[in-house]
């Protein structure tokens, strides 16, 4: 049995590694230069954590090895990579641009410091829903990182290691994009009832939404990334708004 509890804890310290190893490539990043290379694998490296993500808990079931330990390892994984990877990466690519207040410090830190506050809050609180103490409200950190990190890492860049797709966001459309997913996070929009809606509809529903997933990462490689997480996104805020006025 713990040799069984060890393998989903790997995978856990798989997310956690390359969250750590995609803030070491975001600080390579220098703007005299352009090397948005290293934008590009920083962004692919927290893509790569999210599927580390998906499987140390599906182990974890099916290993029939779920702890509390696990749960909270998960937990400082996730704060890794979709609270202070993400954080990091925009800050390199967008926001240390943004002016000095002052002259005193940046206002691109003061930003890009939002993002990994409203993830780690949001992790705790998930936590503390496990326990009973709390709801399941508000994006999950996962898709959160994800999507804030695909634009910079992936779209501004001509590299075609996940497709040839060029676009620059701009600096203050991203600003506000950026704050909007952060504050998600610690909404009180319900999150919980988007999967297990398809999850309720049988094995041949589920079936079908990950080979359209895959079909579209095959196909279309870092927009389908973009696409599938924003359609999520707003699954969420369209739910929410019908259930308010009903």
């Amino acid at each position: 049995m713990k040799l069984k509890a060890v393998i989903p804890s790997c995978f856990t310290m798989g997310n956690m590694i390359m969250g750590f190893v995609s803030i070491i490539f975001s600080a390579q990043y220098d703007s005299t230069i352009g090397n948005v290379s290293t934008l590009t694998v920083a962004g692919v490296l927290i893509f790569v954590a999210s599927i580390f993500d998906l499987c140390d808990g599906a182990v974890a079931r099916a290993l029939g090895v779920e702890s509390e330990i696990g749960m909270q390892l998960d937990s400082l994984a996730d704060a890794v990579s979709y609270g202070i990877a993400p954080g990091i990466l925009a800050y390199q690519a967008y926001f240390h641009r943004l002016p000095d207040v002052f002259g005193l410090f940046s206002f691109g830190i003061i930003v890009a410091s939002i993002f990994p506050v409203c993830a780690v809050y949001r992790l705790a609180r998930f936590n503390c829903q496990s326990s009973g103490g709390c709801g399941f409200t508000g994006l999950p950190s996962p898709p959160a990182g994800l999507i804030v990190s695909i634009v910079p890492a992936l779209f501004n860049t001509t590299d075609t290691i996940l497709g040839d797709f060029y676009f620059v966001m701009p600096l203050y459309f991203y600003a506000g994009f950026y704050i909007i997913v952060a504050l998600l996070m610690v909404s009180e929009i319900d999150y919980s009832k988007v999967f297990s809606e398809i999850w309720k509809r049988g094995v041949y529903a589920r079936v079908l939404t990950l080979g359209i997933i895959i079909l579209l990462l095959i196909f279309f490689k870092s927009l389908a990334i973009f696409s599938v997480t924003f359609l999520y996104i707003f699954w969420g805020i369209a739910r929410h708004i019908i259930n308010f006025k009903k």
